[in-house]
Parts: C-alpha cells; structure tokens; sequence
C-alpha cells in the first residue's frame, strides 16, 4: 500500500526564472548534468523530556526529469528520490511543480507524489503511525533545501545588479 505526500512552499523569486533555478540547484549539489543531485534529507524530532531536538539525517540521491506537458505554462518535473546506501528508507516518486503566486515575484514548489513504506506489514505498521510524518517531513525538507538555494542565489544576483542601476 503506497502512502501519498503532497507539500508546497512559497519561493521569492520571479517564476519566470524557476527553471533555470531549478537546474543550478541540481547542478550545484549533483552530478554537474542538472538532472541529479545528493542532498541529506533530514528529520528533527522533539522528545519529551529532552530540551534539544533530535536530528536524523540520511543521503539521499534525488532524480529530476523534465516532465513538462503541451499547454504547461509553468515548469513540471518528474522526481524520485533513494537512498544513496540501501536500507530502509522509502523510495519516493512523484512530481515537482511550479505553480504561479497572486503576483510576479514569487512561485510556489510543490512535491506530489507517494511511496512504499519499506520492510512490508512492519514498515506499514510504522508508516500508520509515524513514518508517513518522517516522509512529509523529509519532503518539506527537501523543498526548504531547493527553495533556500533559489532565494540566496537571487538574492545574490540582484544584490550584482543594484549598483549597475544606480545612477551617478
């Protein structure tokens, strides 16, 4: 039995430059082709009793593929994730998307998709009562990673410009 995961964030950053944004994250923490990228995915659980929170952390290799229809306006991808060492940890396929805010200087990514709860009827189990929140979790992660990446580096690109419009 697969378990879905649907999580958005909003992104300030014009979505007409989403797409190229994307691809320079993935080349940024991948292999170079803008298509795959290692990033740690990673969980912080509050235990009662203990003032700090416990981080759990796992390497995954994340996968992008185009997935762009006729008539999409904004940018659309395939997306899977894996560990990068095998174990039990759900292997995650869905899509990435962009979708449009109410004005020009924002977009929202959103990360549909499911997976399997791995090691069976106990991995169900688990997933029931909280693996399904470890994986919103991790996909919130993941999204918070990309969407950092996105602001930062246009951030830093506007930042570029603004002397060049000033006048003297």
């Amino acid at each position: 039995m697969s378990t879905r995961i649907s999580q958005r964030t909003l992104v300030t950053c014009p979505p007409a430059q989403s797409a190229h944004r994307l691809r320079d994250f993935f080349r940024e923490h991948g292999k170079g082709d803008g298509d795959t990228a290692k990033l740690p995915l990673f969980l912080e659980i509050g235990v009662p009793g203990i003032r700090e929170t416990l981080r759990l952390e796992r390497s995954v290799i994340v996968t992008l593929q185009s997935a762009h229809l006729a008539g999409d306006m904004e940018s659309r991808y395939r997306v899977q994730w894996a560990p990068e060492k095998p174990g039990p940890f759900p292997l995650f396929s869905g899509e990435l998307r962009v979708e449009g805010d109410e004005d020009y200087n924002a977009f929202y990514l959103v990360l549909e998709g499911s997976y399997e709860p791995p090691l069976g009827l106990i991995g169900a189990g688990f997933d029931a009562v909280v693996g399904a929140r470890i994986a919103a979790a991790c996909a919130r992660n993941l999204l918070s990673l990309i969407a950092d990446s996105i602001e930062d580096n246009f951030a830093i690109d506007e930042a570029r410009k603004a002397p060049a419009n000033k006048a003297p």
